[in-house]
């Protein structure tokens, strides 16, 4: 992972901090939080939901294989499709002939009871 420097202040505001204006001040300031905020951010990690419209949902399939099992997304949308990121136990996860709502997906899995974890967009 890299890591986001920070830059210093420019010289003259170290040097004549005395002598600029209000407004000088208060941009320098600013500036300074901004790159605070940014270092941050940018050291804390950025996540994959920082940058797509997706939802991380965790659920345990049924202990019946390719039983249909019902998956609260709260995206607030109809996804588009899912990523599984995340199986306690080898298995296919696959869409189920119902249609997905805005609320709801609906998921079946070859094995019963699959702690499941997926990424929905």
């Amino acid at each position: 992972m890299t890591s986001y420097q920070k830059t210093t202040l420019p010289a003259v505001y170290i040097q004549y901090e005395q002598s600029l204006k209000p407004f000088e001040l208060d941009l320098m300031k600013a500036l300074n939080e901004l790159n605070l905020n940014l270092e941050s951010i940018l050291n804390g990690g950025i996540r994959f939901q920082d940058n797509v419209d997706c939802k991380t949902i965790s659920f345990t399939s049924s202990g019946t294989p390719d039983a249909e099992n019902t998956v609260t997304h709260a995206l607030g949308k109809i996804p588009t499709g899912f990523i599984v990121a995340n199986l306690d136990k080898a298995a296919i996860v696959y869409s189920s002939a119902s249609a997905w709502t805005a609320s709801n997906i609906y998921l079946k899995v070859n094995a019963a009871s699959v702690a499941v974890k997926i990424i929905v967009f």
